[in-house]
């Protein structure tokens, strides 16, 4: 589950479940049954939710986890930073290439402007999609 990709569908996938289950109580157990993972992998990416101002959680007996904010301010964007803050470019350029070589040279500079403008759409397109979408659309619009 280390992969980045992962990491965010999870965290999308914990963001709806809490969403959908908003009167109910949430519990990181409830959530690693629902994602069909270990409860330390949600906790590990529940914290960097929590990190990001997207979930709160209390402790104690009667534990439970929650929004943060209300699910339609809250844009995939915003979970795409929460889980990828330490790269979140989808794309990492080599930049080791031979300086000698006609290519190698100059594919460096050749791929930043093309994932520049990648990563600039993916994220307009993530902005526009919210929690509350996803919900309503998705999971309460399944029969």
């Amino acid at each position: 589950m280390g992969n980045r990709s992962q990491q965010f569908s999870v965290a999308v996938h914990i963001l709806c479940f809490l969403e959908f289950n908003k009167e109910g109580r949430t519990t990181s157990e409830l959530l690693a049954m629902s994602v069909n993972a270990n409860p330390a992998v949600i906790r590990r990416i529940m914290r960097k939710l929590t990190k990001a101002g997207l979930i709160t959680s209390t402790l104690g007996t009667n534990a439970a986890i929650s929004l943060a904010q209300k699910a339609d301010q809250m844009t995939l964007l915003d979970v795409y930073r929460a889980t990828m803050e330490d790269s979140p470019d989808i794309f990492i350029i080599h930049r080791e290439t031979n300086p000698n070589c006609p290519v190698g040279s100059k594919m460096p500079f050749l791929l930043d402007g093309v994932y520049n403008k990648v990563q600039t759409a993916m994220e307009n397109e993530l902005s526009g999609i919210t929690i509350d979408y996803l919900v309503k659309n998705g999971i309460l619009g399944i029969e």
